[in-house]
């Protein structure tokens, strides 16, 4: 009998930088856990004391450190999932650094059939009405010409119905996953994948 593959979850997002992070990601793993997930979050790495003594070679720790747990998470015999946290961070648009984990396990998808993306976001604007609202007094101030948005100072303004930047969009979709308005909904996608990479 084919022994089923353990599933694990790289938990991507700006969490880490909230106040209460890890009691965040214990609440997030245990959810995880309960339906049979194996969660992991950042700062679950282990970063040795001596490297922030010099906040390069801190960055650098922390960067390969993040990029080898999201490998490990869909390391050969495991399925992986990312499960990204998209609500804005500092600006209209997703915390960038969750932006790079979103495209580094695309890349990974790419050579690989083990992977599911998922988004979840307590935004449901869409991203040109968030820029717009937010970077310019609202769409009342932009104009339209040939079907494209555009800006009082002629910048164009992304508008493709997409909860954020297409890139990120397309990433999550061209996997089978979605982007959808909760960490709970996006435990319960998870939970169905995997019950039917089991079956």
């Amino acid at each position: 009998m084919r022994r089923p593959k353990e599933i694990h979850a790289y938990l991507a997002g700006p969490d880490v930088f909230f106040s209460n992070a890890v009691v965040i990601s214990e609440e997030k793993k245990a959810k995880l856990a309960a339906v049979g997930i194996i969660g992991h979050f950042p700062l679950d790495n282990q970063i040795t004391v001596s490297a922030f003594d010099d906040p390069q070679q801190t960055a650098h720790a922390i960067a390969k450190a993040n990029e080898q747990l999201m490998m490990d998470c869909c390391a050969k015999n495991r399925m992986g999932i990312i499960l990204a946290n998209m609500t804005p961070f500092h600006g209209p648009s997703m915390d960038v650094g969750t932006a790079f984990e979103v495209g580094f396990m695309s890349a990974l998808a790419a050579t690989q059939d083990n992977i599911l993306i998922i988004g979840y976001t307590d935004d449901a604007r869409l991203f040109e009405d968030r820029v717009a609202e937010e970077l310019y007094g609202g769409k009342e101030h932009l104009r339209q010409k040939e079907g494209l948005l555009y800006s009082a100072d002629g910048t164009m303004i992304e508008a493709f119905g997409g909860a954020d930047n297409l890139m990120i969009t397309h990433a999550i979709e061209k996997t089978g996953g979605k982007i959808v308005l909760s960490f709970d909904a996006a435990v319960a996608l998870a939970k169905e994948w995997a019950e039917q990479q089991s079956a």
